[in-house]
């Protein structure tokens, strides 16, 4: 849009003098009846000032928008789910927004379903979690046509797809940062499958740089493999134990807090205390890990607003078009959650 002086005035900079979002100018503009009157009143007084005149051809564009986001989760039920949706929820009715879930049920071919689905049900853009994206998504993305922002994983394809997420090398690292300073120098590992599991390549290699970090050497006999849910942690732990008169471990370091509470589940079932006999540490920081005996050691992940720069990244690409948009991986901090199941060994018993 442009003023009468010629000059291009975006709906973003009517938001910042209004104190709103772009989103809340645009329903403004289109919807000014889904607006309470103090907030209308702001908008346009904004408007006013900058001498902003919308143009009757883009309002009709903008008013094709649905205001509503899709979805897509690989499983409704994983733990970290809800808190995630907290931050998306919160921003979108923030803005006015619905969201519409497409669970893919942990199946690849279900996941490129569900863009399609979405894209039919003509939602604004799309946010993608937990998967990677690599090329086989990219004939897809590509005919989408409306924005696509990725949480808690990122992007191997060609497309510059904008991620939110933490560092999860730093954070594994972190991890074992500090089962060190906690004496512990025989840990065990309970990872991801490798195969097309980003968050397990990565978390894998922050493990693995902690370790060589403090000169102690990586063993495979001490790592077993899961698939983030409870019964895999059970199972993996079970594995550890059975080689645990060679392996002496004192601390299991976890990928998810989830494997880490069905390793503690196993521990309990063989007559072990945590952390008394072994020590376990988590990763998400999901809200069962403060409600399990021993609240659980963690690294915590910033669900919420994880999930409300992905809506805000969204509403930037949907509304404002010809802006730069935000691309490559952008990373929340993360920090370490100190609570009940991990305790200091002896050098002794580290050794």
């Amino acid at each position: 849009m442009r003023n009468a002086g010629g000059v291009r005035v975006t709906i973003r900079e009517v938001a910042d003098r209004a104190g709103v979002s772009a989103a809340t100018v645009s329903r403004v503009l289109n919807k000014p009846e889904m607006v309470d009157p103090d907030t209308k009143e702001r908008v346009r007084s904004a408007m006013e000032s900058l001498n902003f005149h919308p143009n009757a051809i883009a309002r009709g564009l903008s008013s094709t928008h649905t205001h509503t986001i899709g979805l897509l989760v690989p499983a409704i039920q994983d733990f970290f789910f809800d808190e995630l949706y907290f931050g998306i929820d919160k921003e979108t009715r923030a803005n006015g927004m619905k969201v519409l879930f497409f669970d893919a049920q942990h199946s690849r071919h279900r996941a490129l379903e569900g863009f399609s689905f979405l894209r039919q049900h003509q939602v604004d853009g799309i946010i993608f979690t937990s998967q990677l994206v690599d090329e086989d998504y990219d004939a897809v993305i590509e005919r989408l046509g409306i924005p696509v922002v990725l949480t808690l994983t990122e992007s191997s394809g060609k497309f510059p797809i904008p991620s939110y997420k933490t560092d999860e090398v730093k954070a594994m690292f972190d991890s074992v940062s500090y089962l060190v300073s906690r004496g512990h120098r025989r840990i065990g590992f309970i990872t991801g499958h490798m195969q097309e599991d980003s968050t397990g390549v990565l978390r894998t290699e922050g493990f693995k740089q902690g370790l060589a970090h403090y000169g102690i050497p990586y063993r495979e006999a001490f790592t077993q493999r899961g698939d983030y849910r409870f019964d895999s942690g059970y199972a993996a732990m079970q594995r550890l134990l059975e080689r645990q008169a060679d392996n002496r471990l004192t601390a299991i370091c976890c990928i998810s807090d989830e494997m880490a509470i069905g390793a503690m589940h196993c521990l309990h079932d063989h007559g072990l205390r945590v952390p008394d006999d072994m020590s376990v540490m988590g990763f998400d920081d999901v809200r069962v890990a403060r409600m399990v005996m021993p609240k659980l050691t963690t690294i915590s992940q910033p669900f919420t607003e994880i999930g409300q720069h992905a809506v805000r990244a969204v509403l930037q690409m949907s509304q404002e078009p010809s802006l730069p948009y935000p691309t490559g991986v952008h990373y929340l901090p993360h920090h370490l959650v100190e609570r009940a199941s991990v305790r200091t060994v002896t050098v002794d018993a580290a050794d």
